[in-house]
């Protein structure tokens, strides 16, 4: 059905694309549970949200919002390191996935005055000391985004022809990532939220 429209080629530069999104929130997850993990305290990260099973301390929760920033960081820099050093025919998909949630969380920000809906932001600001009520991990992200744009242009050196793919990539990545959201809210939050 699909390969009515896309070739076979595109396609599987898609699912690698969707592959790496995936893989880059559940890294962001993981970087949530570590802080948790260390301090012996229970979390079970899913694709798209951490679990706390135990009660987890205020004091320990900042942390636990700056690990996931952390991961996402982390995550995104690895993938910048290699695509600068070995460019392979997928490469510019992992690249993009890489860069996919920090590019939404960037969006809101730039059009609603905050990434995240949440305090996520702010506890990672207050944990890295900076003002509570600022947008350094706003302007984190912004900066991971346009660093992967720009590696992107100088090593693919793309022309105006990508820009419907690239269009059809924001559309398909909003819908992703709220499809996912909405499906490991609905399948995990019965599970944990007794």
């Amino acid at each position: 059905m699909l390969t009515k429209y896309f070739s076979k080629q595109e396609l599987k530069t898609w699912l690698i694309y969707f592959t790496t999104v995936l893989i880059a929130v559940y890294v962001h997850e993981i970087g949530h549970c570590l802080p948790a993990w260390v301090h012996g305290y229970k979390v079970i990260p899913t694709p798209a949200k951490e679990y706390p099973i135990d009660t987890i301390p205020a004091h320990l929760q900042p942390y636990i919002s700056l690990g996931g920033i952390a991961g996402s960081v982390l995550f995104a820099a690895i993938v910048f390191i290699f695509y600068l050093l070995k460019t392979k025919k997928y490469s510019s998909a992992i690249l993009a996935g890489s860069v996919a949630s920090p590019g939404l969380y960037t969006y809101r920000f730039l059009m609603m005055g905050r990434g995240h809906d949440e305090t996520e932001f702010q506890e990672s600001q207050a944990a890295l000391g900076f003002s509570y009520d600022g947008h350094s991990v706003d302007w984190i992200f912004l900066f991971l985004v346009i660093t992967g744009i720009f590696i992107w242009i100088i090593k693919a050196k793309p022309t105006i022809a990508v820009t419907g793919r690239l269009l059809l990539g924001i559309i398909l990545t909003f819908l992703f990532l709220v499809i996912l959201q909405k499906a490991n809210n609905t399948i995990f939050d019965p599970i944990f939220y007794k």
